[in-house]
């Protein structure tokens, strides 16, 4: 006869669960903070398993608790009584010794907390974020100027602002404020420590500010008590005081929601990356800092760095990959990435095959890469892998449908380092200036000095991609262009200015097979080349 043995029921974790619903988290944001999944946080808050002893100490940190306070220590399985009960009768929520601080808003409770595995948050020690990202394996390439002239801003007090001239995503303003946070020289200026808030195009900015009140040792009272971001904005605020913070406000999409994050006091600096200049030039009175792409030399670096062994072989080729992406960080990150893993068996067809397919616009935008909970874009949801793709769709949608148009019949003209005056773009998009301004402060479309503009490669790529077989576009722009060449004919200068443009008029006119246009536009311009002798084009 077989023994029975008695079932035990789960006891759930009522402090867990605690920790996390009084801050406002669900438990896919506890698990992507963790870089977990919500089933586990779940089946951890119902006692059915227990985290083992890493995700323990992410636990801990996360919450600046013990593993007894969260009920999560080996040999505890649970505590029996609910999150609502322990609310309702006062009870303590967090065990040990805390003190009352008074500022200029009132009493807070602090507790008084140990340094924990994953983010410091000692009372009287420097906290460092567990949200902060890790150091990437592969340093920085090209950006030694900015690091030191944004270090030096930000050691001399006030905010930062990091935004690309065009907007783009990938640039490099996150990477930066990566580098910057793990940078000696800025951890020992904000020697009380740093915090970390990836935004994105929906952020939880209340559970941001919950998640900083932790860290900085707000009592679970006082913060049950807060009912409002401003509320949270006014404690945080008083509770950092006159400490010497970083406040890092990656990846910004309103104005709002970057204010609502400007908690420090007058020894914390704040750093605000965003894609939209608009935002990042009406946060800083004193301009904003611009991340440019790349250059040729760091770029080819940067890429071999990634693919050495590709590179490397084929040198002349990489140069040409490099020129076809602008120069873009992620761009080159994600064909590098790529490069290495297609190069693994060192055999030359699969390296050519990988190559060759990096050649096709539509393919660089595609290439993509799965991303972990912990490292995902902020501005991409959960299951999304990253790509140029994705992450220009994300600011394509934000477009209505007149600025969404416009930007892709802009497509059609030569992109960067090329620029078009706003008349052609006027005329060809068939927009208005108001749309040409959104277009400038998404990011989206650069102003190229007065009263004109440039379309960076990717962006002309992903756009040209929606564009598809619209001739109505193509015939505005031979139009135009090819009355532009007769009506300036005998001005030479400004037919330089606008000789790429004029040169692509006329290979669309050949391509979708308008041989009237062709040979209008190929007598007016003739003169012009006849005299700079190009007599080849």
């Amino acid at each position: 006869m077989r023994m029975q043995i008695p079932k035990t029921t789960p006891q759930p974790r009522w402090r867990l669960a605690e920790a996390r619903t009084i801050r406002k988290w669900s438990q896919q944001e506890v698990a992507d903070l963790i870089g977990t999944t919500y089933v586990n946080i779940s089946r951890w808050e119902r006692g059915i398993t227990r985290p083992n002893p890493y995700f323990r100490r992410k636990l801990c940190a996360l919450f600046g608790k013990s593993e007894q306070e969260l009920d999560i220590s080996p040999g505890v399985e649970g505590t029996p009584w609910n999150v609502g009960e322990r609310i309702a009768t006062g009870g303590e929520a967090v065990a040990g010794m805390g003190k009352r601080e008074t500022t200029e808003g009132g009493a807070i409770d602090v507790v008084e907390r140990t340094t924990t595995e994953g983010g410091a948050t000692a009372q009287g020690g420097a906290i460092y974020d567990p949200a902060i990202p890790i150091k990437p394996a592969i340093a920085l390439v090209g950006r030694d100027g900015e690091l030191g002239r944004i270090q030096q801003r930000l050691c001399n007090g006030g905010s930062v602002a990091l935004t690309a001239l065009n907007g783009l995503p990938g640039v490099g303003k996150t990477a930066l404020s990566i580098a910057l946070a793990h940078d000696t020289a800025i951890q020992e200026h904000f020697r009380d420590g740093i915090l970390w808030a990836g935004l994105g195009p929906q952020p939880n900015i209340a559970g941001h500010l919950s998640r900083w009140g932790t860290l900085l040792g707000i009592s679970e009272n006082t913060m049950a008590a807060i009912s409002s971001v401003e509320e949270w904005a006014k404690t945080l605020r008083a509770i950092i005081g006159s400490r010497f913070m970083l406040l890092v406000i990656d990846d910004a999409w309103n104005v709002e929601d970057a204010l609502a994050m400007k908690v420090g006091g007058p020894n914390c600096a704040h750093l605000v990356t965003t894609r939209f200049p608009s935002i990042a030039t009406y946060i800083t009175v004193d301009g904003a800092t611009m991340i440019q792409e790349l250059d040729e030399h760091h770029s080819i670096e940067l890429l071999r760095k990634l693919a050495p062994g590709v590179v490397d072989r084929e040198t002349k080729k990489a140069s040409v990959l490099v020129h076809a992406v602008g120069g873009l960080p992620l761009a080159l990150k994600l064909m590098g990435n790529y490069l290495r893993k297609e190069s693994h068996s060192g055999r030359s067809r699969r390296i050519g095959t990988a190559i060759e397919r990096l050649t096709s616009a539509e393919e660089r935008l595609r290439i993509s890469e799965p991303q972990g909970p912990v490292e995902r874009h902020t501005s991409l949801s959960q299951h999304t892998s990253l790509s140029l793709l994705s992450v220009f769709e994300v600011t394509d949608q934000r477009l209505d449908e007149p600025e969404r148009a416009a930007l892709y019949a802009l497509s059609v003209f030569p992109p960067k380092p090329n620029s078009f005056s706003e008349e052609a773009a006027l005329v060809v998009a068939a927009c208005t200036v108001e749309t040409l301004d959104a277009l400038t402060d998404t990011g989206l479309l650069e102003s190229s000095g007065e009263d004109r503009y440039t379309l960076h490669q990717t962006i002309a790529d992903y756009a040209h991609t929606h564009l598809k077989e619209d001739t109505i576009v193509y015939e505005r722009l031979i139009t135009y262009v090819f009355s532009y060449v007769e009506a300036h004919h005998k001005d030479y200068e400004l037919l330089g200015l606008e000789f790429n443009i004029i040169l692509a008029a006329l290979a669309i006119a050949q391509q979708i097979e308008k041989p009237a246009e062709l040979v209008r536009g190929v007598n007016a311009f003739a003169p012009f080349l006849i005299l700079r002798g190009l007599y080849e084009l």
